[in-house]
């Protein structure tokens, strides 16, 4: 596992901080790091090799920083029938248009995804 990364929008106070964001970040500074280690440049930010998987299916902000980062899989849980970008409101990630495609596996774990969704959003609403 390259990065790991959870909703800090609140925490951080920064909209861009989805969790796909955070690690995305995290992915790109350790593969980075990586190659500076082995005495290497580098293209850090591309995630040739790599697989997000998220609870929820990816907006379309992620979604645009999934293709810019060349990442080839996206698996993911719950569709997200508001702003889902990954063909339940948009399908910015299999966009023919875009210099790049992603696959996507959705509903992997669906409802066990969706009741962790439901589960969070309740208690942070009380």
């Amino acid at each position: 596992m390259l990065g790991a990364g959870r909703n800090e929008r609140e925490a951080h106070g920064d909209p861009t901080a989805h969790a796909e964001i955070v690690a995305i970040r995290e992915a790109a500074a350790a593969l980075q790091r990586h190659a500076l280690e082995l005495g290497e440049g580098g293209d850090g930010w591309r995630l040739e090799d790599c697989t997000l998987v998220v609870t929820l299916e990816p907006c379309a902000m992620c979604a645009g920083a999934i293709v810019l980062a060349r990442i080839p899989r996206v698996v993911f849980g719950a569709w997200d029938e508001k702003a889902g970008a990954a063909g339940s409101v948009f399908d910015i990630l299999r966009e023919r248009r875009l210099n790049h495609w992603v696959e996507v596996y959705a509903g992997v774990r669906e409802e066990e995804c969706s009741a962790l969704l439901r589960d969070f959003f309740a208690a942070h609403r009380k």
